[in-house]
Parts: structure tokens; sequence; C-alpha cells
């Protein structure tokens, strides 16, 4: 049970079918939202889901796609749940980014470099996640664009993303500086943990919430 993550109240089988029992929520996924949106607003809710993925990654779960379709604005605060933890595993489980007859799991536009091959996937490749979406909700833009799911894996295997600060140029340099490191393209290059992200964040936040118009 965590305020960022939807709950599961339990899991079972009913005559051969199995089911699960969530947590019902009134809120719309953050992929209706418009943006870009207000840079308080998306590091908030950036904020919100670093400190889900670490609670998650506490337990030994990496979530594998966060995207906007999986982040749901609880009403009344629109406060961030991410949901949808079908294709989470442990560390140490088997094929991290394939299904058994070699198929890619997850959405490509937000697919860590590592989980296009078949490298080891931590934490950090849900950071790359964020990263992504952090990057689409300051800039209105992804990183990393192509007209199929081949020629866009395929700009992700390149690892040269565009600058935030060119698809952004009115966000201050920090916050692009610290988005572009959630997207490096090696995973030793992103901060070290969520609760890393977390805390940075909560900093950021706090000063351009300062900083905006009233």
């Amino acid at each position: 049970s965590h305020p960022h993550v939807l709950t599961v109240y339990g899991v079972g089988d009913h005559h051969g079918k199995p089911y699960i029992v969530m947590q019902h929520l009134e809120g719309r996924p953050l992929s209706t939202c418009s943006r870009p949106m207000p840079l308080p607003v998306a590091l908030r809710i950036g904020r919100e889901i670093a400190s889900g993925l670490a609670a998650a990654h506490a337990k030994g779960l990496i979530h594998r796609d966060i995207k906007p379709h999986n982040i749901i604005l609880e009403e009344p605060h629109q406060r961030a749940r991410i949901i949808d933890f079908g294709l989470a595993l442990e560390p140490l489980g088997e094929s991290p980014s394939l299904t058994a007859d070699g198929m890619i799991v997850g959405t490509p536009a937000y697919l860590a470099p590592e989980r296009i091959g078949n490298d080891p996937v931590d934490a950090r490749t849900d950071l790359f996640g964020l990263g992504v979406l952090l990057y689409e909700l300051i800039s209105g833009r992804l990183p990393y664009e192509g007209d199929s799911t081949l020629t866009m894996l395929a700009a992700i295997a390149r690892g040269a993303p565009l600058p935030l600060a060119r698809a952004a140029p009115a966000v201050p340099r920090d916050v692009c500086d610290f988005v572009m490191r959630l997207i490096a393209h090696r995973p030793e290059d992103r901060p070290e943990d969520a609760e890393t992200v977390e805390t940075a964040l909560a900093a950021l936040e706090h000063q351009y919430a300062e900083a905006a118009p009233t």
C-alpha cells in the first residue's frame, strides 16, 4: 500500500479463472492530459511517480512499462498513481525484455536501450521511462521519434535524443540536465535510484513553484 501506487487487495482463482481485487480510483490517465504542462505540475507528477517506484523497487519489483497511460491522476487533487504491474518482474527474473516468442514487451517510445536487446534490467530501467515521460510532459514531444516501431527502436538504440534544452528552450537548464540524465543511454549514467530522483525532483519542484507567477 502506497499513496502513489494502485493498491491490490488480493489475487485468487475462481473456478479456474484468475482474478485480481484492486482499489477503485476516480480519475483519468495521464495520457489524456494536454502537454506541455506547467513546469511545477510536471515536476510534481514526476516526483510522485518516483516515490511510487521507490516503494516498488524496495520490494524487488521493476515495473518495466512506465508511460502516461499507466499513470492515473486521482481526484480530487490529481495525485499520481502507478497502475498496471502486468509486466513487472524481479531483477533476477528470466527474459527481462522479451516474451517466449521473441516479441518485445512494453511501449516502444518509453523503452530503455537495455530493453531493446536482452541486457540486464534493474531499477534504472524504470527511471529511463520516467525520464521520457517527464521530457514529454515538459516539452510536448518525445525525445526519440520515428514513423514506425522499428525506426523508434533504432533511434533509442543509437542513443542520441534531442536535448530537452532545444525541445523546450524556456525550461531552466538544471531541469533539462536532470531529465537528460534520466534518459542517459547507459544505465550507470542515470541517477542511482528512485529515491534519489524523488529528492531531486522535490527540490526542483520547490524551486520553480516559488518562481512561478501567482
